[in-house]
């Protein structure tokens, strides 16, 4: 038998739609139809008149769909781009056409008269073959039932999704338009309106931001009249604190604001931070995915099927019902012939059995390609506009896609621990931006502790801070010690004013009296292993089991997550956990109590263990990227030109129940004691606050040096929540005779 010659394959002969080429020409077409389109409305005659006589009326909306499809030859990423969007677009251009001519052109069906009237060519041709030959009457309302249905497909949406919308649209309008209704009726029973009560507008999430900014400049002009009796609104009645003098002697060394220091103070806007680009991983590569584990599954004896699967920026979760009798460790067992069979990493492949509120098993693959999570998307979620919660903390996207956010006061500390380059550091710059966007130095204030040295060094010069970022182990004790002295102080003063916790102070006040205080450690082990670790240790346990009522608050962060760092005390009072990638079970276990932080993926994926939660979920942490830290921290500086330190976080502690130096004490070392001095007897009146704001100096310094001036007779004793009185009226003569004696 003589063989078959084989030849090479001929080529096929037309046009290719797939090459980039042909792509390229038929996109230029698309955009040079859709400019004709926007000029035939400006232009008359050949090429014009014939491009709007196709559609009349509806050519704009025919001039749109040429540019959207441009821009799919050109495979723009572009949502209405999409040839789903296209194919709506398309109806509604036809439809849309066919109803103007409907309602507009009956008398001249066809478009004779003008055809680039009306419906143009197009809508004729529809609306007078539907009219004669299928629907009869009832054309219109099948016109105006096909417009309706192809507006949420070419807006890239389901026909729920846009529902809902415009539900939700109807009811904004309606809430509105009956509050409006129900103020005039009440204005018009009672003759006239309170010019005191500001109106309370229906908010939406698109002026959330407005409301917030509205109400805290409301708060400055209140704050200068406080002899104004206010009624409170229907809408939100305000219950009016009874006013609680506190002593000047609860008040000594406290760090408390007797006023706003930056009433006019603006929030970083989100346009300082950089643009993010969504991408959609490919379907194929998922229904490859499960069928290569159903298939596994099956070949060990395991008959299981994917009924779900959740897509995230790193990893693919697929939930399996798996047949009843089945034993959930022997599909536990198998991770390692899944990786094989999928093409990727052993301890890449994570199973979750079961997944939280299922029946299900969940295999966790790592994506072909991840998608990055930028900081602006999370910022943009509308939590962290409502101002609901008091520390709003970004941290990333879970495996289904959601945001993640949450408020550190309700954590109240939290430990981050992962080998170097999981992502710690970037994670911890991200809540501490999160707090600059969204609190200002008089809401909230930082201690920060950077061994690294480069870090977090940026931060340094921004009025959030109390002292300059601490890069020197040997002041790290000091300053824990002073947040315990700060918060034995501030449970002192809410004993006195009969307040429980900072919010219900601030909330008597009428203002952040009390500014919450974040103590943010970069690396926990240098400190442990550098400082005194038994009164490290300690320190740390006692803010963790009682600052969470004072407003004070642990970020704590280790690279090296063993017993003699993260020990048992330590882990006791920090329920708030995140495991970044580690490379072995036992630090996994030291960190969440269970082994899986071992699997992760590194550059930010990690497991976050909320204290409401009995299990850890898997999160992608956001990435912020240091020119975004810059434009922050410059935006503030611009604000801020010079900022004010207290000195005292980083000097060597002294116990606050200490008694107080004996009478006849030696003349004071302290080098503003003379300034101090000239302040108050010049001002004729003494406190701390005065002091402060003269000498630029911290309360505890400015409280020393008042009992020092008590001591040498300068001034008189604390007289409740009044200055004290002075008793000298010649300052120098005072310094002579003191040097004089000394």
């Amino acid at each position: 038998m003589a063989k078959k010659k084989r030849g090479r394959p001929r080529k096929k002969k037309g046009i290719q739609y797939d090459s980039q080429e042909t792509r390229a020409v038929i996109g230029l077409l698309f955009l040079f139809a859709g400019l004709l389109g926007v000029l035939s409305y400006f232009m008359d005659g050949g090429i014009f008149t014939f491009f709007r006589s196709l559609t009349g009326d509806a050519t704009i909306f025919l001039a749109i769909l040429c540019f959207n499809s441009s821009l799919h030859m050109f495979d723009s990423k572009f949502p209405l781009a999409g040839g789903r969007s296209l194919a709506g677009q398309a109806l509604f251009v036809v439809f849309y056409a066919a109803f103007v001519q409907s309602i507009f052109g009956g008398s001249d069906p066809l478009g004779r008269n003008d055809p680039t009237r009306y419906g143009g060519i197009v809508g004729s041709f529809v609306y007078t073959f539907l009219l004669e030959n299928i629907f009869l009457n009832f054309t219109p309302v099948f016109i105006i039932v096909m417009i309706v249905l192809s507006i949420p497909l070419a807006l890239s949406m389901t026909i729920l999704e846009f529902l809902d919308r415009v539900g939700r649209g109807i009811e904004f309008l309606w809430a509105k338009f009956s509050g409006a209704r129900a103020q005039a009726a009440q204005d018009e029973e009672t003759g006239e309106k309170d010019e005191n009560i500001a109106d309370v507008p229906i908010l939406s999430p698109s002026t959330f931001g407005d409301f917030r900014r509205q109400q805290q400049d409301t708060a400055k002009s209140d704050d200068d009249k406080d002899d104004v009796q206010e009624t409170p609104s229907p809408a939100v009645a305000k219950i009016k604190q009874p006013k609680v003098e506190i002593t000047e002697e609860s008040k000594e060394g406290a760090y408390i604001n007797e006023e706003l220091q930056y009433p006019d103070w603006k929030l970083p806007p989100i346009s300082l931070l950089n643009d993010f680009v969504k991408k959609k991983p490919a379907k194929e590569d998922i229904r490859k995915n499960a069928d290569i584990i159903e298939q596994t599954l099956n070949s060990f004896g395991v008959k299981a099927k994917v009924v779900d699967v959740l897509v995230g920026p790193s990893v693919t979760q697929y939930a399996l019902d798996i047949a009843l009798g089945t034993k959930v460790s022997k599909i536990a067992n198998l991770s390692n012939d899944l990786a094989l069979a999928l093409a990727t990493s052993a301890s890449a492949v994570r199973i979750e059995a079961p997944i939280p509120g299922t029946s299900y098993v969940g295999i966790e693959v790592p994506n072909a390609e991840r998608e990055a999570v930028f900081i602006k998307e999370i910022m943009s979620d509308s939590r962290m506009k409502d101002n609901s919660m008091h520390l709003p903390l970004a941290v990333g996207k879970n495996i289904a896609g959601d945001r993640m956010l949450f408020d550190l006061q309700k954590m109240p500390h939290l430990l981050i621990a992962g080998a170097t380059g999981s992502g710690k550091s970037i994670l911890t710059n991200g809540f501490i931006v999160s707090l600059l966007m969204t609190k200002t130095p008089d809401e909230v204030k930082f201690i920060m502790v950077d061994p690294k040295q480069v870090e977090l060094s940026d931060y340094n010069g921004i009025p959030h801070l109390l002292t300059p970022v601490i890069t020197e182990m040997d002041k790290v004790l000091n300053a824990l010690k002073w947040a315990i002295v700060e918060m034995e102080r501030r449970y002192t003063i809410f004993k006195e004013a009969k307040v429980r916790n900072i919010e219900g102070y601030n909330n008597m006040m009428g203002f952040s009296a009390f500014p919450y205080i974040v103590v943010v450690i970069d690396e926990m082990a240098d400190m442990m292993m550098s400082t005194n670790k038994v009164e490290t240790e300690s320190a740390i346990v006692r803010l963790a089991q009682k600052a969470r009522a004072t407003g004070i608050h642990l970020v704590l962060a280790t690279q090296r997550p063993s017993v003699d760092v993260i020990t048992g005390l330590i882990k006791a009072n920090i329920p708030g956990r995140i495991g970044m990638s580690v490379t072995t079970q036992i630090d996994s276990r030291v960190i969440l109590d269970h082994i899986g932080a071992e699997s992760l993926l590194g550059r930010g994926d990690m497991l976050f263990k909320d204290p409401s939660q009995s299990k850890a979920k898997r999160v992608q942490g956001m990435w912020v990227a240091p020119e975004e830290i810059q434009n922050i921290v410059k935006y503030i500086k611009d604000q801020v030109p010079e900022v004010r330190y207290t000195k005292e976080v980083i000097e060597k502690q002294t116990d606050p129940n200490a008694p107080a130096p004996a009478e006849g004490a030696e003349f004071s070392e302290d080098d503003e004691f003379a300034n101090a001095l000239r302040v108050i007897v010049s001002a004729q009146k003494g406190s701390a606050s005065l002091l402060q704001r003269k000498l630029s100096i911290g309360y505890n310094r400015a409280a020393r040096l008042l009992d020092e001036l008590e001591e040498h007779g300068v001034v008189g004793p604390p007289n409740g929540s009044k200055p004290r009185d002075v008793l000298i009226t010649d300052a120098e003569s005072f310094l002579e005779a003191a040097n004089s004696r000394s």
